[in-house]
């Protein structure tokens, strides 16, 4: 049986295309691990921590994904945004 764990990012900042290089750790990844992600853009209402998912104008997407054997993902990461927005990476990692 295949475990799957869940991951996410705390927030993050960013625009453009750029490659993202996430520490899931070892214990959850390697070359032969199967990885998918998500993002989303974040806000965060008066008093309320910056943890809110919502659908904004921007287009955001995660392009690429390659994990390595010292627990990094490398994510190609498109936001196309004139100026820096806060976003969240969810990933999903199956290990057989």
């Amino acid at each position: 049986m295949s475990t799957v764990t869940r991951l996410f990012s705390p927030p993050l900042q960013g625009n453009g295309d750029f490659v993202l290089h996430a520490n899931a750790g070892t214990q959850f990844v390697n070359r032969d691990s199967g990885v998918w992600a998500t993002i989303c853009e974040l806000s965060q209402p008066v008093g309320e921590p910056l943890d809110f998912p919502f659908i904004g104008a921007a287009r955001m997407s995660v392009h690429n994904l390659a994990p390595r054997d010292d627990g990094i993902i490398d994510m190609w990461i498109q936001i196309e945004w004139d100026s820096p927005l806060n976003y969240r990476v969810q990933v999903l990692v199956s290990n057989d």
